[in-house]
């Protein structure tokens, strides 16, 4: 596809993978519109684009700033969400509102806008703590008791599967498993660890058994915009590198990088127990597949935050 005659609008688009997946629209040659609440979060991620694109003070529980919106859109990326879970489960009513309520409302614009396709990332979560078998396909079952967020992530895939099959709109949904790199919220596992490292010169996490399925932010850019260029549609599509990688190894690798001690608490943690993403179905549909390595993508997160700590 070529994008140099295409608008785009990426909801959240001042967030960790908003960020990103912005740039890299920017370098398609794209005209990119980043929506989100400027106000609250700022636009640290999007400084070295901001004369690249378009910033909008954007609330997606507002249909106003929908409305407001002069451009005539062909993709939106919706990707504001409350995606913390516990910060879900702090305040559930926020959640609902922004995760389902803003959800229907990018929806509903785009029916009646004529948008071309919408993508919406949903979450891995959803397989459940304790998984059946792994690596996890579409066909495993779901679990939306674990938290306020997984149900919030399946209504919002149900509002998909319902404006694709009753009103005919292009919408994809993936489901995401772990993507890590440069500018990820410091609240994130490996963002976590690293600034340990580096500030307090030692590692404390609550356990070493889990595992995730860690891939680098610029493969899962590539697959959602390879989501909007196929003609594909519906869901679920898993997004995801393919490998189980034990968060007590990562740890003890980043320990061993800047010559530190780690120790584990031997607490419960909160999240799935194993995550390996089988990714088969996004190789065959999108003709798309994780290019960078976990641990080429480790070296350069830890080098963005060693160089970015004394700002965080």
């Amino acid at each position: 596809m070529n994008w140099k005659d295409k608008t785009a609008l990426i909801t959240g688009g001042s967030g960790f993978i908003g960020s990103h997946l912005a740039d890299y629209l920017v370098r398609l040659g794209a005209n990119v519109i980043v929506g989100d609440l400027i106000s609250v979060v700022g636009i640290r991620n999007l400084e070295d684009l901001k004369n690249n694109l378009k910033i909008v003070e954007f609330d997606v529980t507002n249909t106003q700033n929908l409305n407001e919106l002069r451009e005539k859109l062909d993709f939106i990326f919706h990707l504001a969400a409350m995606a913390y879970p516990i910060k879900c489960e702090e305040n559930p009513e926020l959640a609902f509102k922004t995760n389902v309520e803003g959800t229907f409302n990018i929806l509903n614009y785009a029916l009646n806008n004529g948008v071309q396709k919408i993508i919406f990332p949903s979450s891995a979560q959803l397989y459940g703590k304790y998984p059946k078998y792994l690596p996890i396909d579409e066909k495993h079952p779901i679990d939306i008791s674990e938290s306020i967020y997984n149900l919030t992530k399946r209504m919002g895939e149900e509002l998909c599967d319902l404006f694709y099959e009753k009103h005919g709109l292009p919408v994809l949904f993936f489901r995401m498993f772990n993507s890590f790199g440069p500018k990820q919220a410091i609240e994130y596992f490996i963002p976590t660890v690293i600034l340990q490292a580096l500030k307090k010169k030692s590692i404390e996490l609550w356990s070493d058994k889990p595992t995730r399925d860690f891939m680098f932010v610029e493969d899962t850019v590539r697959a959602l915009v390879r989501g909007a260029e196929v003609e594909y549609c519906g869901g679920p599509i898993n997004i995801g590198y393919g490998k189980e990688i034990n968060v007590g190894d990562i740890a003890r690798q980043i320990a061993t990088t800047f010559n530190i001690d780690v120790k584990f608490l031997n607490k419960e943690v909160w999240g799935a127990m194993r995550m390996c993403c089988n990714n088969t179905k996004a190789q065959g549909i999108l003709k798309w597949k994780p290019e960078i390595s976990f641990e080429e993508g480790l070296n350069r997160t830890i080098k963005w935050y060693t160089l970015s700590s004394g700002q965080l």
